[in-house]
């Protein structure tokens, strides 16, 4: 009995369940943060990028991945030792340093605007910052404004604040000293596996817009609102305010008696805007697919076709892993032999796609977007993702592009998958486009 649990000698009031709830609660929430981070450590790097970037540090930006890492380990030992209640002293100070460095950076993330805007005022500079608009704390799986995740942070540096007042109150597991430190031993090697793996592969849960099954189509659509006008008169003969839209005017005008009267009577004070119908802001308006020879985004046509079609990303030719090109070369032949739409896209300039293609020797259609876009659609560069009536059937990594082979075994499959999506999310765009209308310039199985 000499290794057993002394939770039940403590006194049971109000406060042991306020103190076990706080400890719980963000032991709980800290490894959901960092499973949601581990899971695609580069989508992290890349707000860290941007951390450092605002903070006028971008020299460190080479560090941003072991950053990552780091900050996804830290906190998974942390949420660790808590729910395990393992070493509460020390536990509660690091998760203290942790959440107080956290909120001071989320404070100035949120008001770092006005705070500059009002030192302008006052000594009538003009300095300019650039602030980051997520803070990432909850990677792609909840997207927080600046303003939320301060006031997020503030609920959970309430709880901390109790974890740390009452640290001496915490009676930890009577097993021996090794054994205390076995979950956070196993958390450590989880950690390690899950973002090695999701990073030499794909997110092993991807909760961005090109997840697989997402109807992409409609996430790259974009609708500007359609507005009417108010216009705002004031009657010279009451001192009434009225207001008329367009059409009203236009009624007035066509009768002579009525616009006399109205020039003389009444004068114009304001227009307003009036939204008859909101606009549809893609999540991924700033993806694009140029034809460099025509300087035409022809996105909508390429991304909406029916049939089966690959998309192969290259970030940024000049970073890219090559070590299995051959792979994709093969594979896109293949494709080329079969009538499969094949066609690549890079953030690289024409002079760099020419000597790529030379040096590769391939001849890929290449179309152009910028580097960020790619970045979110798949991590790897390259990358290769597998599209149909636009949606999202599959994607891999440069390392682990299927043979063609493997890929005509798997259309039933695909088959199966998309009629699934189609029941989910239909294939309509919000202007009621119907891809079942469009004529396929692939393989129509």
């Amino acid at each position: 009995m000499k290794y057993r649990h002394n939770l039940h000698k403590e006194k049971k009031d109000g406060i042991y369940y306020i103190r076990h709830f706080s400890r719980l609660f963000i032991g709980l929430l800290f490894i959901f943060s960092g499973y949601v981070k581990g899971v695609d450590p580069f989508g992290f790097a890349l707000k860290i990028e941007e951390y450092l970037v605002s903070f006028g540090i971008d020299f460190m930006t080479p560090l941003a991945m072991t950053l990552s890492f780091f900050a996804i380990l830290a906190e998974f030992v942390i949420g660790i030792a808590l729910i395990c209640n393992i070493q509460m002293k020390l536990t509660s100070w690091a998760l203290l340093l942790f959440m107080g460095f956290f909120t001071v950076l989320t404070f100035w993330l949120a008001y770092a605007l006005d705070i500059v805007n009002i030192i302008n005022s006052i000594f009538n500079k003009n300095y300019n910052i650039f602030v980051v608009t997520d803070c990432g704390c909850f990677g792609d799986f909840i997207v927080l404004s600046n303003t939320e995740t301060f006031y997020k942070n503030i609920i959970f540096l309430f709880f901390t604040l109790i974890i740390v007042h009452q640290r001496k109150k915490y009676k930890h597991i009577n097993f021996h000293y090794i054994t205390q430190w076995l979950p956070i031993l196993l958390g450590v090697i989880f950690v390690l596996f899950m973002t090695i793996y999701c990073l030499r592969h794909e997110p092993w849960h991807d909760f961005r817009p090109w997840n697989k099954g997402n109807f992409i189509a409609a996430e790259t659509y974009s609708e500007a609102p359609d507005l009417d006008y108010i216009f705002q008169y004031k009657n010279n003969k009451n001192n009434t305010i009225v207001e008329y839209t367009v059409d009203d005017l236009t009624k007035i005008s066509e009768d002579s008696v009525r616009n006399e009267d109205f020039e003389k009577n009444y004068t114009f004070l304001d227009r307003k805007e009036k939204v008859v119908k909101e606009g549809v802001n893609a999540k991924l308006s700033d993806f694009t697919l140029i034809d460099m020879e025509t300087t035409q985004d022809l996105k909508k046509s390429i991304i909406e076709q029916g049939g089966y079609h690959f998309i192969l990303f290259i970030h940024n030719i000049s970073k890219a892993n090559l070590n299995n090109f051959n792979e994709i070369k093969n594979f896109a032949k293949k494709c080329e032999e079969e009538q499969i739409p094949f066609i690549a896209v890079t953030g690289s300039t024409p002079k760099q796609i020419e000597q790529f293609n030379e040096s590769q020797n391939s001849s890929f259609k290449f179309y152009y977007s910028d580097e960020t876009p790619l970045k979110t659609a798949i991590r790897n560069n390259p990358g290769l993702i597998l599209l149909k009536d636009g949606y999202v059937i599959d994607k891999w990594s440069f390392r682990d592009i299927p043979t063609f082979d493997t890929f005509k075994k798997r259309i039933p499959t695909y088959e199966a998958k998309l009629k699934k999506y189609k029941t989910i999310l239909p294939p309509t765009l919000p202007n009621k486009t119907n891809l079942d209308s469009i004529n396929y310039s692939a393989n129509n199985e």
